[in-house]
């Protein structure tokens, strides 16, 4: 849901979220599995998204890549690193 704050319009999470992922896609030709951070900074956002870097069998024990992005107020990426590499099954996430 877009909202007008002081004539500028505001993007909700959903939004953020669905752009983010699309530029993620594009951008790490990969597609993005799930977010386990989106918050509002000074400069606009931070999402933290998984990315299926090797399958396995059992699912369990696939390797998955977790990417900083850093976005504008629009949810365009301005940045991104990878941070850490886990396993899904991994309950000390």
């Amino acid at each position: 849901m877009k909202l007008k704050k002081a004539g500028v319009v505001v993007m909700g999470l959903l939004e953020i979220r669905n752009k983010a992922f699309s530029n993620a896609q594009e951008l790490l030709n990969k597609q993005p599995e799930s977010v386990s951070l989106l918050e509002k900074t000074e400069k606009g956002w931070r999402m933290e998204v998984e990315v299926l870097e090797r399958k396995a069998i059992p699912d369990k024990f696939d390797l998955l890549s977790v990417f900083e992005l850093n976005l504008d107020s629009a949810g365009n990426i301005l940045s991104f690193k990878q941070i850490r590499k886990i396993i899904r099954g991994d309950v000390q996430r």
